[in-house]
């Protein structure tokens, strides 16, 4: 018996109004229908149910029809009907809507086929199952009060012993399938998730009985270890602590599979403690650097000799690190006890911690890979970014980019943060905050150092520094005295947060590009191009390289608002343009997410006479609405701007047309009619200017000019969908004849709101927090900043940046991408930590160098420095056309279908 209950509803309504306890719930409806059968069967929901949380959890291999093997990790979704909620695993076919984060906490779903799954590895063990969904449009946003929601409404269930057995898995705080004891991150495995890591277990007593004369030295220890049995209590101060590791894998049988080093220290000397287990999620959170354990019923081994190790600062410290302490969970259970610092006595002689403090001025002497700690107050911080650790594994190391001042120099600290199993401070880090980073790394890859986290690093922010043992350090001290001195307007100015950053610069030179690598594992192929896209997980960044040629190149200005009435255009708006531009088949409802289909796919461009076809689905664009940046700031260097536009203007080639009040009516009856509209079938198609904006015709004599488009062409090309600035255009004398042969044309060339660094607002720093932090698991209440868009907050650099299309040197796959060069008489994150000598200002030698020289010139008699304008640019393109080169691509992908594809640089390849 099968039904499917495809009725919709608005999703409007379906968490607005409460539902009705008992059987007239949307939830209670579908699990009494399940219930109530006597076979397997499956069912679909009648309404919208919201999506209050994802978590995932490891599972086991299982290969798929005898091929690979799919996905090591499970997901259980809790959705809402408003009255009640309820947990069911997600199908692992359906796994990559979470891993592209199309299924997202705050979303609203439609099951369409639900199924009641039994594990036959337990016993009275049953849960729910979804199998296919529908995705609907945007996010919810009316407030819906978690906390009332429970399963009591549900408590009908208990008739039957069928409903019994679900009812149990529901009230369960365990992962639904495999066994598992505990739930993971939703996007990495390195911090602690979950209620069970962040409440206090194991409470702290007043004072620890201590008895001085059965304590024993560190030193004693590491002389009388293999004759003893049952060792002696242990006294000692954590002097440094790891980030958690994470071990399990399919297979693992341990509940907890978790790791974490201390080093440990008492007056004679270091050693290392290794926290195994389920003791790592009763302990990790209590224990901080410089807080004093009372250890027992430990064991010791010599110690893993292929781990990291903190670089100690005292010289006169002894280390016994040839054996290491292990605490475990059983045979025996470890006893912990915290000393509190009241009881702390100085005849103890316990070691104070000693740190390595440095100033930015030093740093540029210091050599690699050297350790030290730094403070400073943070200038920039990048979004969040996630880096796979191994081809095709799903494991991934999740790190951002942060810039710090100190006050010693104009330059900041740029610090490389990973992880450190503090979520608390890594999703906190914003500007103005004070940053204090120990145990790092110096990079000496470029030309200025960097730091980078060490697997025992810790940073703290503002609000953690109370009651830290660095307050005491000297340069410490001398940081918050320059500081007292500082005026947060002035810090404010140069405060920047989110967007592409780009660190350190690739080398000036193919082969040191390829120095420690094989260059034909470096290359990748036009071809793979799009299946690279496609594989890419919520935020993974990757660098990639291809050989190409250049086909086009255009200049889009962002620094003119040039469509709609303001900085923020409406859905509705999204919807007219649909209408105006011919797609209503767009509008229609879509099907739902089938296991084997997924939601995404790629086209391949038809040949030439067939009809004109939208975007392929891999078009970031083409699925997401896309506003013009707003210019708040007009200065001289764009004068030469406003001139073009008063030309264009004369020319009758910008032109608005107002929206008939009839249109508006049908765009609204239209959204109202169809409330299941998806991303993917409500943001406008649009293809690039490089391909579309003139018919192909052959090669002529002036195609290596840059031209300007004409009003007809904007028309042909859906030129609509830019900015109407962007008119300066250089295309390859190859490339008509190439475009119509091709086997597909990706379009990545226009910039994501994401890609853009944004000035910092100190009063709207939750939001902006929340834009550039990972999707959150679980749902939270929309606040008042919930309606603000990133739209409203300027950005950081208004120099506007180029489309260019490249073109796979077999001429078959073609792609359009960003490229934001930096401007050398601009300040900005692009030109921090690189060199910059000077060069021709040719576009060729923009692309190679990455950024845009410094030009003498005269005004009213006096020297000074100006840029050249985009027009001089493209007007030396001339020299790109059927150029070989290497093309290297920054790839990373935003959730849904918005992946971006910038072009960092490129090298000529000499025959």
């Amino acid at each position: 018996m099968a039904a499917d209950l495809s009725v919709s509803s608005p999703q409007s309504d379906i968490v607005d109004s409460t539902a009705d306890e008992g059987c007239s719930s949307v939830i209670s409806k579908l699990l009494f229908q399940l219930v109530s059968s006597f076979t397997p069967s499956s069912a679909g929901a009648t309404g919208y149910l919201l999506v209050l949380a994802i978590r995932r959890y490891l599972g086991e291999w299982a290969s798929e029809g005898g091929g690979q093997p799919s996905s090591c990790y499970l997901y259980d979704v809790t959705v809402s009907d408003g009255g009640c909620q309820v947990r069911c695993h997600l199908s692992p076919e359906l796994n990559s809507l979470v891993q592209r984060n199309n299924l997202r906490a705050g979303c609203m779903i439609h099951i369409t086929r639900c199924s009641l799954v039994y594990d036959e590895k337990r016993l009275g063990h049953c849960f729910l199952q979804i199998e296919a969904l529908e995705l609907g449009f945007g996010d919810h946003t009316s407030y819906v009060d978690v906390t009332a929601l429970s399963t009591a409404s549900l408590q009908d269930l208990a008739a039957t012993q069928r409903g019994r057995v679900l009812l149990a898995a529901l009230q369960s705080a365990t992962p639904l399938k495999e066994g598992r004891a505990h739930y993971l991150p939703l996007w990495n495995n390195s911090d602690p998730a979950g209620l069970e890591w962040s409440s206090p277990k194991i409470s702290l007593a007043s004072e620890v009985p201590l008895d001085a004369s059965g304590l024993a030295s560190l030193q004693q220890l590491s002389r009388t270890w293999k004759t003893k049995v049952n060792y002696p209590h242990l006294l000692v101060r954590v002097m440094y602590k790891s980030r958690l590791r994470y071990y399990g894998r399919p297979g693992t049988k341990v509940d907890f599979p978790y790791q974490a080093y201390l080093e440990v220290a008492d007056h004679s000397g270091m050693m290392p403690v290794v926290l195994w287990n389920s003791l790592c999620r009763d302990w990790y959170q209590s224990l901080h650097v410089g807080t004093v354990l009372l250890l027992h019923c430990y064991t010791i081994k010599q110690s893993y000799q292929r781990r990291t190790w903190a670089t100690p600062f005292d010289s006169q410290m002894k280390s016994y690190r040839f054996i290491e302490i292990c605490l475990n969970p059983r045979n025996p259970c470890a006893e912990i006890q915290i000393v509190p610092p009241k009881q702390i006595r100085a005849e103890w002689r316990l070691p104070d911690i000693k740190y390595n403090f440095i100033t930015r001025v030093e740093l540029d002497s210091l050599p690699d890979t050297y350790t030290c700690d730094i403070i400073g107050v943070v200038t920039f911080v990048g979004r969040c970014e996630r880096r796979r650790k191994e081809e095709g594994s799903e494991d991934f190391y999740l790190y951002r980019w942060v810039h710090a001042v100190d006050g010693s120099t104009q330059q900041p600290f740029i610090l490389e943060i990973f992880e450190t199993s503090q979520p608390e401070a890594f999703q906190q880090i914003h500007p103005m905050t004070y940053l204090v980073c120990t145990q790092m790394r110096v990079v000496r890859e470029s030309s200025v150092p960097y730091l980078t986290t060490s697997n025992e690093s810790q940073i703290s922010i503002t609000g953690h520094h109370k009651g830290q043992p660095y307050t005491k350090d000297p340069k410490v001290k001398g940081f918050i005295q320059w500081m007292k001195g500082q005026r947060e307007k002035d810090l404010l100015k140069r405060s920047v947060i989110g967007g592409y950053y780009s660190f350190p610069p690739a080398p000036s030179l193919f082969q040191d590009y390829c120095k420690t690598m094989n260059a034909e594992v470096v290359l990748t192929s036009t071809s793979d191009l799009q299946k690279v896209i496609a594989g890419l997980h919520y935020k993974e960044s990757r660098r990639i390289t291809l050989q190409a040629t250049i086909a086009a190149v255009q200049f889009v200005s962002e620094s003119v608002g040039g469509h709609g009435t303001g900085p923020v255009q409406k859905a509705e708006d999204q919807t007219s343009l649909l209408l105006r531009e011919g797609h209503t088949s767009s509008l229609l409802p879509p099907g739902p997410v089938l296991p084997g289909k997924p939601p995404e796919k790629v086209q391949a461009v038809p040949s030439k006479g067939q009809q004109r076809r939208r975007s392929p689905v891999l078009n970031h664009y083409a699925l997401r609405h896309r506003y013009p940046l707003r210019d708040l700031q007009k200065t001289d260097t764009s004068k030469w701007q406003a001139s073009r536009e008063r030309s264009l203007n004369a020319a009758g080639v910008l032109k608005k047309k107002k929206q008939p009040k009839r249109l508006k009516a049908l765009e609204l009856k239209m959204l109202c009619q169809n409330p299941v509209m998806t991303t993917a079938h409500t943001r406008r198609a649009s293809d690039r200017v490089a391909e579309d904006s003139a018919k192909d015709k052959g090669p002529s004599q002036d195609t290596e000019e840059p031209v300007v488009a004409t009003a007809g062409e904007h028309e042909r090309s859906g030129e609509k969908d830019m900015n109407p600035f962007s008119h300066y255009l250089w295309k390859s004398s190859l490339w008509p004849g190439i475009r119509g042969h091709l086997s597909a044309h990706l379009h990545f060339g226009q910039l994501l709101s994401e890609s853009v660094p944004r000035k910092f607002h100190y009063l709207h720093r939750d939001f902006l927090k929340e834009q550039y932090n990972l999707q959150a698991s679980e749902y939270k209440p929309p606040i008042a900043t919930s309606k603000m868009d990133l739209q409203r907050f300027d950005p950081a650099c208004n120099h506007g940046y180029y489309s260019v299309t490249i073109v796979g040197i077999n001429h078959q796959v073609a792609v359009d991408v960003v490229f934001l060069p930096a401007m050398a008489s601009h300040e900005s994150l692009c030109t921090l930590g690189r060199p910059m000598p000077s060069h021709d200002n040719k576009l060729a030698s923009i692309l190679a160098s990455g950024y845009i020289c410094d030009e003498e010139s005269a005004n009213d008699g006096q020297q000074g420095q100006t840029s050249p304008s985009p027009d001089q640019i493209v007007r030396t393109a001339a020299e790109l056309d059927n150029l070989h080169v290497v093309c290297v691509l920054d790839l990373c992908h935003h959730g849904g279908d918005k992946s971006e594809v910038i072009l960092n640089k490129i090298y000529r390849v000499t025959e």
